[in-house]
């Protein structure tokens, strides 16, 4: 009982999880793109960790396995965490220079309220883009490890 809770890939997606949710918040404070940028490196980690941590038990995973179990984990830990740090830059940014901004270059008018809508929309298909990203090269990098 107490090898089958010490090292699983579900313990990794957790640690990981936190680590990369962190690395997330920080990273995304320059933007939804640094953070898909973060899951690729997050990803690689958690997926070598994982198939590493299940490699030597009996009834350890595949190491594609590992890395998704671990991903699938992780990745609203991470996606809340790269949320965060876009949602503090744009605050920071403010509405109405947002609205400028599109307006300037879009050449219709743009209020703040449909620019923050717009923002809002766009942040959750970043955090689907990431969370993807972060399961997909998860799994990738557990196979990879275990591959003879």
């Amino acid at each position: 009982m107490e090898q089958s809770e010490k090292g699983s890939a579900g313990r990794v997606g957790m640690r990981w999880g936190v680590f990369g949710g962190v690395v997330a918040f920080l990273v995304s404070l320059l933007g939804p793109l640094a953070g898909m940028v973060a899951a690729v490196f997050v990803g690689i980690s958690l997926g070598r960790r994982a198939a590493a941590a299940d490699a030597g038990r009996e009834d350890g995973r595949p190491g594609a396995l590992s890395g998704l179990v671990s991903g699938a984990v992780a990745a609203p830990v991470f996606v809340v965490g790269a949320a965060a740090g876009a949602l503090v830059s744009a605050r920071g940014a403010g509405a109405i220079r947002m609205a400028e901004t599109l307006s300037e270059m879009l050449g219709t008018r743009i209020t703040p309220d449909q620019a923050w809508q717009l923002f809002l929309l766009s942040l959750v298909f970043s955090a689907v883009v990431q969370a993807a990203i972060l399961v997909g090269v998860a799994t990738t990098a557990g196979a990879w490890v275990t591959r003879k």
